[in-house]
C-alpha cells in the first residue's frame, strides 16, 4: 500500500448486510474509480460466502481489500467501530478513512473530485477534521438537526456532521484524536455523534457549498424549508433507535435538559398530539417512544430492539441519506 504524492492514503470502510447485488456494483464502481481506495475493509454483519466471494473478485482486480465477519449485526455503528480500529493500527497521520454505504454507490469520478476537496480544505484549515457530500448543524437548544439553508450553499460550508451515505472523508490524526464511532449505538445517529464529538475537540467538518446545491437542485430540493414534520409515519425499530441515541448523546454531552425536551416534545408529545387524528398510529408511536426515552435516560444501549429486515424497504444495518 503505498502513499499518494499528494496527500497520503485514502483508506476505505464498506458495511453491508444481506445485500449481495448492491454489494457487487458498490465493488464494481470502487474497483472503477478514478481515486481508488488503497486498501478496503468491508465488514458483513451478515456474514455469507457470497459475500465473501465478491471481496475476493474485488481483489482478483489488482485492490487492496480485506473481508471480517462480524461476530453479529453490530450495526452501522459497530462495524465502523470495527473496522476503524483496524485501520489505525496501520494508518499513517496523513491518511484519510472514507465510509462507504452499500445503497449509495458513488459515480467513478465522486470520490476522486471528494478527495481533490478533502486535500484543499486540509491546505486551508489545519484544524481539519472531516469534509463529505452533505452534513447539517445541530441545534443545541432544541436537540435536533437543522437543515443548511439553500444561501449558504456557496463555497466551503462548516457543519457538524456529515450525513449517511455522504463519502465522509475523516483526517486520520482527527480519528486518533476522538477515537472510533461508538459501537454502543448500533444504528441512528451514529454520524451525527462523532460529528459533534469531532467539533467538540476543536476539529472542523466542511461541505463543498457548490456541488451540494447542484445536488439539491437535481433532486428537486432547493426552497424545501427544514422544519419538523407534524404528522407521524407508521412507526418502525428506526425510529427507537434514533430516538434513543439522541437522548443518549444530549446526556454525553452533559445536556439533561435538552434530554428532558426532546423526551417530552418529542417522545411523548407529538404522539398523543397526533392520537385524535391517527390513534392507532399514535398508540404504536407512544409505546415505542417510551422504551426509547426509558433506555436512553437509563444508558441502555447496544442492539435492544431487533431489526426487522426488509422494513421500510431497507435491510437492518444501512444508514440512511440526508440533504
Amino acid at each position: 500500500m503505498t502513499a499518494d504524492a499528494a496527500g497520503g492514503r485514502l483508506q476505505g470502510i464498506l458495511i453491508t448486510f444481506r445485500r449481495p447485488r448492491e454489494l457487487a456494483l458498490m465493488l464494481q464502481r470502487l474497483a472503477d474509480s478514478e481515486r481508488p481506495v488503497d486498501r478496503l475493509v468491508v465488514v458483513d454483519n451478515s456474514p455469507t460466502a457470497d459475500a465473501e466471494l465478491l471481496v475476493e473478485r474485488y481483489r482478483g482486480r489488482g485492490r487492496a481489500a480485506e473481508y471480517v465477519a462480524a461476530p453479529e449485526n453490530l450495526g452501522p455503528a459497530g462495524a465502523v467501530a470495527l473496522a476503524m480500529g483496524r485501520l489505525l493500527e496501520a494508518a499513517a497521520d496523513d491518511d484519510w478513512i472514507v465510509l462507504f454505504d452499500d445503497g449509495e454507490p458513488p459515480d467513478t469520478e465522486e470520490l476522486a473530485e471528494m478527495w481533490a476537496f478533502a486535500l484543499r480544505m486540509r491546505s486551508e484549515d489545519p484544524r481539519l477534521g472531516a469534509v463529505g457530500g452533505v452534513g447539517a448543524t445541530f441545534d443545541w437548544a432544541r436537540g435536533r438537526v437543522v437543515r443548511v439553508p439553500d444561501h449558504r450553499l456557496e463555497g466551503p460550508v462548516p457543519v457538524d456532521y456529515i450525513g449517511s451515505g455522504q463519502l465522509p472523508l475523516y483526517r486520520v490524526p482527527a480519528v486518533r484524536a476522538v477515537g472510533v464511532f461508538k459501537p454502543e449505538l448500533f444504528f441512528g445517529f451514529e454520524e451525527l455523534e462523532y460529528g459533534l464529538r469531532l467539533r467538540a475537540a476543536g476539529w472542523s467538518l466542511y461541505v463543498d457549498g457548490d456541488r451540494w446545491r447542484a445536488g439539491r437542485r437535481l433532486l428537486g430540493r432547493l426552497d424545501v424549508a427544514g422544519r419538523p414534520t407534524v404528522g407521524l409515519a407508521e412507526t418502525t425499530w428506526r425510529d427507537y433507535y434514533r430516538l434513543r441515541n439522541l437522548i443518549a448523546i444530549l446526556l454525553g454531552a452533559g445536556r439533561p435538559r435538552v434530554a428532558a425536551r426532546v423526551s417530552l416534545l418529542v417522545g411523548l408529545g407529538k404522539p398523543l398530539a397526533n392520537a385524535p387524528r391517527q390513534p392507532g398510529r399514535s398508540l404504536r408511536r407512544l409505546r415505542l417512544n417510551w422504551r426509547a426515552c426509558r433506555d436512553g435516560w437509563a444508558g441502555r444501549l447496544g442492539r435492544t430492539v431487533e431489526p426487522e429486515v426488509g422494513q421500510a424497504g431497507e435491510p437492518a444495518g444501512t444508514a440512511v441519506r440526508s440533504a
